[in-house]
């Protein structure tokens, strides 16, 4: 089938998304073939030193924060990300900014007419949307000449479309936990295989030291390809005061005495990130080499959209979407600074565990009342299964809404001086379109 020109914004973001997402993709030597096809033009020597970035969670606020290190080095930055919360163009980012609509525009037309081409010889090759998306940031980033690539993984590492690359002067892996088992595996040693499979013949790696069966597994695979690894632990940061918007705390460094760093966010599970990031830093000293004000400002100036962000005062979007990832958040809610009483939305994709999380957001004290709604995707649970789930385990109110406009309605009228703040958790799809239809309403 012949590939289509876009001669619009919208009309390529349309035929992108009519693109399934989740269904099965090509294995990886055959899109390996196609990238090695495209060469001349998204070769590795164009796309300057490549991080790549594989993990459960935090991998994408890893990607962030050294992203905003690399930029207040003065680096020319292009980082690649999933998934998008808004407009496909976030996965984008050059120096900083998310790419325009005529610079998509043109990534989508030439991939369209190299596709074309490649398929005169290969006409079986067809790439799913994550690998079309691949090739366009590559694309972009060649285009504009960038200096270094934050390269996120999309699922996994080992088969992930984004493995295709040789010669990463880094890898990095963030915390392993249980998500995406239909792909990855159902144990933790099995998807921390799945994750390992990133980590390249002596590539220095920053591998994060928190559940022994998942370290022991990545471990084995640096020892095998000879990596020199960077371990991050518990041990190596500290927590010195939270307050209501910001987190002050330290971190252990064999470069620099950063003295106290300052997270701009209430979430403490981004301590552990940015130690990530501080680590990674480290293993680059001798490729890049940082300054000790460039780390601290990267760290202080870092914006991460949907985690835990403060989208209207006292309204905060978080895209914990797993066990973990909504352990993380109960976490951050339990140690609050000034936090007494708050609502609480949630919605879900049917396929995640989410039994046990809703049963952790239940064990928060501060919660009056939980508000669930649908996510704008075909994959969200039954919204009377997930009220059934709440009410098994609390007996406080649990109130339903069709319409995400409706469960924001009600909370932003229900709150008053004792409950001020509303949390808005559970997936992606619905952190995005609340930012989404808040904006629309401010504006």
């Amino acid at each position: 089938m012949s590939e289509v020109v876009a001669v619009s914004y919208d009309e390529a973001e349309r035929l992108i998304a009519e693109i399934p997402k989740f269904t099965s993709k090509n294995p990886l030597e055959e899109t390996r073939k196609f990238y090695d096809y495209l060469q001349d033009e998204i070769g590795e020597d164009r796309l300057g030193k490549i991080v790549h970035i594989a993990g459960t969670n935090g991998k994408g606020s890893v990607c962030a924060y050294l992203n905003q290190i690399f930029l207040e080095s003065g680096y020319h930055v292009g980082m690649f990300i999933s998934p998008h919360l808004e407009t496909i163009r976030e996965r984008f980012v050059i120096d900083g900014n998310m790419v325009s609509e005529n610079a998509f525009v043109d990534a989508f037309n030439w991939l369209s007419s190299k596709l074309n081409a490649y398929q005169m010889v290969n006409k079986n090759y067809m790439p799913a949307y994550f690998e079309r998306l691949f090739f366009m940031g590559l694309y972009l980033f060649a285009k504009a000449g960038i200096e270094i690539t934050v390269l996120e993984t999309g699922l996994g590492g080992r088969l992930d479309t984004t493995n295709v690359i040789r010669n990463p002067i880094l890898c990095v892996i963030t915390e392993i936990g249980m998500d995406h088992m239909l792909y990855l595996g159902n144990t933790i040693k099995e998807i921390a295989y799945e994750k390992a499979g990133i980590i390249k013949q002596n590539v220095p790696v920053v591998l994060l030291n928190r559940k022994k069966e998942a370290f022991d597994v990545l471990m084995e695979k640096a020892s095998q390809c000879g990596s020199k690894c960077y371990i991050v632990s518990e041990k190596q940061y500290k927590i010195n005061e939270i307050k209501k918007k910001c987190i002050d705390f330290s971190v252990a460094s064999r470069y620099y005495d950063y003295g106290r760093l300052i997270l701009e966010t209430s979430a403490l599970y981004q301590v552990e990130n940015a130690a990530i990031a501080i680590r990674a830093c480290e293993a680059l000293m001798q490729e890049c080499g940082f300054g000790q004000l460039h780390v601290k400002d990267g760290i202080k100036n870092m914006r991460w959209p949907g985690r835990m962000e403060e989208i209207r005062p006292n309204v905060y979007i978080d895209g914990a979407h797993n066990e973990d990832g909504i352990e993380a958040f109960v976490y951050s809610l339990k140690n609050a600074a000034d936090l007494a009483h708050c609502m609480l939305i949630f919605s879900v994709v049917r396929d995640k565990q989410y039994d046990k999380m809703i049963e952790r957001l239940c064990s928060l004290d501060m919660v009056t009342e939980y508000v669930l709604t649908n996510i704008p995707d075909e994959r969200g649970a039954k919204l009377s299964v997930i009220a059934d789930r709440f009410r098994k385990y609390t007996d406080k109110e649990v109130h339903v809404f069709e319409q995400i406009e409706d469960a924001v309605s009600y909370c932003l009228h229900k709150r008053n001086r004792l409950v001020r703040d509303i949390y808005i958790v559970g997936s992606l799809y619905l952190a995005g379109a609340v930012r989404k239809l808040l904006e629309q309403q401010s504006g």
